[in-house]
């Protein structure tokens, strides 16, 4: 999941140079839906309406998928993209809280400690000269990442639920609730934006960025406490820093090496001292 998402980072800025990025992400979970909805139908997992657990759909459309992925795009209108990537990393501690709140699950402090080592991580990575940003548009992303995180607890808490009777609809629903919104509010060269370069990244970003990496994204829920899971997003910029350096000939210092490590050490000490308790009972 996390050399997935490591990866959409750069398919993201490739495709905005096709298309504006609120249609993008709508386009994006629109061809998403049809495909898992393909891939179940096989299977035998599209079940009738009546028995789709609707208002777990209805929370992913709108927090997972629909007012995470508006808020983080519309916020890096206005804040640089290193200073949304260190605000989106406060989502693990709102999975921390909310995860206690809604599902009982516990933390310790060294979980606490080593999510912060690697938080700095992050920001030593993402923060570089350029942090410029407006403070509502800064809110914005702390909106995202606290959409995200409530989103996969309650995911969490309906876990038993077949991740393909979730996503179909969710990704389905909120990608022609996005489309429209942001087909009506930006200016779209049709051209471009239906062309074969960003049809090919707009299918990389739906079948492997969506479809495989949030099916992979349940199935951990279902196996493994929630707060666990939200520590990837403190790795997944660590990833995206190698595949910009490989793929985009962007360059990889002695700070991201820096940050890298200080990321993998965070990790490391949140995952090697969690509560035996909160691992037995997922």
């Amino acid at each position: 999941m996390c050399l997935i998402w490591g990866t959409t980072w750069f398919g993201i800025k490739v495709s905005l140079h096709y298309i504006p990025p609120i249609p993008g992400a709508g386009l994006r979970f629109f061809i998403a839906g049809l495909v898992m909805y393909a891939i179940a139908a096989p299977q035998r997992k599209i079940v009738p309406l009546r028995e789709v657990p609707w208002k777990l759909v209805l929370i992913l459309a709108a927090f997972l998928f629909g007012l995470n992925y508006i808020l983080t795009y519309t916020a890096e209108t206005h804040i640089s993209s290193g200073l949304a990537a260190v605000i989106f990393g406060v989502c693990p501690f709102f999975m921390f809280a909310m995860g206690h709140v809604l599902i009982g699950e516990r933390t310790t402090a060294l979980t606490w400690v080593g999510a912060l080592l690697a938080f700095g991580g992050v920001a030593v990575i993402s923060l570089q000269a350029d942090v410029h940003g407006s403070f509502w548009y800064a809110l914005a992303a702390v909106g995202a990442a606290a959409s995200s995180a409530f989103a996969n607890v309650y995911a969490k808490r309906h876990a038993h639920n077949d991740p393909f009777v979730t996503l179909a609809p969710a990704m389905l629903i909120a990608g022609i609730a996005v489309s429209i919104a942001g087909f009506a509010s930006a200016r779209v060269d049709l051209i471009r934006a239906f062309s074969l370069p960003s049809w090919s990244v707009l299918l990389y970003l739906a079948i492997a960025g969506s479809c495989i990496a949030f099916f992979i994204n349940l199935w951990l829920l279902k196996h493994i406490p929630a707060w666990i899971v939200g520590l990837s997003s403190l790795i997944i910029p660590v990833i995206a820093v190698i595949v910009g350096v490989v793929f985009g000939g962007e360059q990889f210092g002695t700070r991201d090496i820096a940050g890298a490590v200080l990321v993998i050490a965070g990790v490391w000490l949140a995952l090697r001292y969690s509560t035996t308790s909160d691992a037995g009972g997922a």
